[in-house]
C-alpha cells in the first residue's frame, strides 16, 4: 500500500481541500498507526497535501469563512487549513514551519514549505511542543515520556523515539542544536546531549514533582537557556532559573511565608534569589540574559523583563495589565524581537505592546490589538502559539487558524 494511502484522517483533514487529496488520504475512522521504538511513527514518506479550496465541514459563522492569503488591516496572512484541526505549538523557520496539529485525540507532525502542508509524523495520541531546525525536528507530549526526533534524508523523514523515563507527558522539547535537547518532564529540567546518550536530569528534582511546575523553556544560545514556573499554589511562588557556561543559576524562588492577620501570604527568598508571589508562566527571551514572561498573581496579572547584569544582579521590570486584559485569562503564548515589540496570544486575539515597560501604569494604549478578523467579527478559538524569527516573520496558529505575518 503506497503512503498516501497508509495517511490517517488527520492527514486528510490538514488540507482535505481537494477531492484527490481526501481519497488519498482515507477515511475518517482510519486509525494512525501506533509508533515503535526504531521507527518512532508509521508513515515515514511525508504525502504532499493539496492547498487549494477548503473543507468547511462541521459549520461555522462569518468569521470562520477565511480566504486563503488573504490578509488582515494588520497584516496576518491566512494559511489555508480544515477547521476542525487544532494546531497546538508552531516552530517557524526563515522559509518554513513545522507545527503539531491534532483531532479526534491524534497528531500529525506537518511542514509547511513551498505554499504547501506536508505530513511527516503521526501519533495515536496529542503531541504539544514541537522544535525544529533545517534538518530536525523533535516533538513531545501525549503518552508518558514520549519524545520523538525526525531527520530529514531527502524528501523522506527518519524518525526515532528517545523517552524519557518518567511517568507523566513531556511537555515542552526545545533544541539549541542538533544534537542538544532540552525537555520538561516532573518538573526538571532534562538534557539530551549526543546521538546516543540517555536523558539525565539538568535542572530541578530538589522539590517533588507535585509540589512545583516548570512551565516554559527558552533560550537564544547553549550559553543563554531559561526556565520558568512556579513552587506551590497558596501562595504561588515563582521559579525562574538561567544557565549559562554549563551552570544552573536560580534568580527567582521562593517559599512560602506565614500569612499576616491582615493579608494574603506571601513568599520569601530562598538562598540569593528573589522572591516573586506569583506563577511565572509563558515566556520569550528577548535577547541574550534576558527574558519576558507573563505572571500572575492573587490580584495582580503583569508582564516582567528580567534581565541579569554585569555584575551578577538582576534587574526586573514590571508591567502591569489594564484591567480589560486583566480580565481576559486566556494568555497561552508571547513572544517578540525585542522586549519593545512583543506578541500577546490568548482566546481569539491577538495583542501587541510597544515599549510596554517605558509606562508601568497599566494603561492600555501601551497594548493594542492585532487584528486577525477580516470582517469586524472576531474569531472566537484560542490561539495557542505566535512565534518568529525576526519582525516580518512571524506565525499564529491555534484552533481552526494559522496566520502568517510578513509585514512589520
Amino acid at each position: 500500500m503506497s503512503s498516501l494511502h497508509r495517511a490517517s484522517a488527520i492527514v486528510a483533514s490538514l488540507m482535505a481541500v481537494s477531492s484527490a487529496a481526501a481519497a488519498c488520504a482515507g477515511s475518517e475512522d482510519e486509525p494512525l498507526s501506533s509508533y515503535s521504538d526504531d521507527a518512532g511513527g508509521a508513515d515515514q514518506r511525508a504525502p504532499e497535501i493539496s492547498d487549494s479550496g477548503s473543507d468547511t465541514e462541521g459549520g461555522g459563522n462569518d468569521a470562520d469563512a477565511l480566504i486563503a492569503d488573504a490578509c488582515t488591516s494588520a497584516g496576518w496572512c491566512s494559511i489555508e487549513v480544515d477547521s476542525r484541526l487544532s494546531f497546538d505549538d508552531l516552530w517557524p523557520l526563515e522559509d518554513a514551519a513545522v507545527a503539531v496539529a491534532s483531532r479526534n485525540g491524534r497528531s500529525s507532525v506537518v511542514i509547511y514549505e513551498q505554499g504547501a502542508w506536508k505530513v511527516i509524523h503521526e501519533v495515536p495520541f496529542i503531541l504539544t511542543s514541537v522544535w525544529a531546525s533545517k534538518t530536525d525536528v523533535w516533538v513531545s507530549g501525549g503518552e508518558a515520556g514520549y519524545v520523538a526526533h525526525g531527520r530529514r534524508e531527502g524528501t523522506d523523514w527518519k524518525w526515532t523515539v528517545r523517552p524519557i523515563a518518567v511517568t507523566t507527558p513531556v511537555s515542552v522539547v526545545r533544541g539549541i542544536g542538533e544534537h542538544e535537547i532540552y525537555a520538561l518532564a516532573d518538573a526538571r529540567v532534562w538534557h539530551l546531549e549526543g546521538a546516543g546518550d540517555d536523558w539525565t536530569i539538568d535542572f530541578g528534582g530538589d522539590v517533588p514533582a507535585d509540589e512545583a511546575k516548570f512551565v516554559s523553556l527558552v533560550g537564544t544560545s547553549p550559553d543563554d537557556i531559561w526556565v520558568t514556573g512556579v513552587r506551590g499554589s497558596y501562595p504561588p511562588c515563582g521559579v525562574v532559573a538561567h544557565k549559562s557556561a554549563g551552570v544552573w543559576q536560580t534568580v527567582i524562588e521562593g517559599t512560602p511565608d506565614e500569612p499576616s492577620d491582615f493579608g494574603l501570604p506571601s513568599c520569601v527568598a530562598v538562598g540569593s534569589a528573589v522572591p516573586m508571589t506569583a506563577t511565572v508562566g509563558v515566556a520569550t527571551a528577548t535577547a541574550p540574559r534576558e527574558l519576558v514572561a507573563i505572571t500572575e498573581g492573587f490580584f495582580a496579572n503583569s508582564v516582567a523583563r528580567i534581565r541579569l547584569q554585569a555584575d551578577g544582579g538582576v534587574d526586573i521590570a514590571s508591567s502591569p495589565f489594564s484591567y480589560a486584559m486583566w480580565v481576559d485569562k486566556e494568555r497561552r503564548s508571547i513572544w517578540g524581537t525585542s522586549s519593545d515589540d512583543l506578541y500577546l496570544a490568548g482566546f481569539s486575539k491577538v495583542n501587541r505592546g510597544h515599549d510596554i515597560f517605558a509606562d508601568t501604569s497599566g494603561d492600555a494604549g501601551v497594548w493594542q490589538i492585532s487584528t486577525v478578523a477580516f470582517t469586524g467579527i472576531a474569531l472566537m478559538k484560542p490561539f495557542h502559539v505566535v512565534r518568529g524569527t525576526r519582525s516580518d516573520n512571524v506565525w499564529l496558529a491555534g484552533e481552526s487558524y494559522v496566520f502568517h505575518k510578513t509585514t512589520n
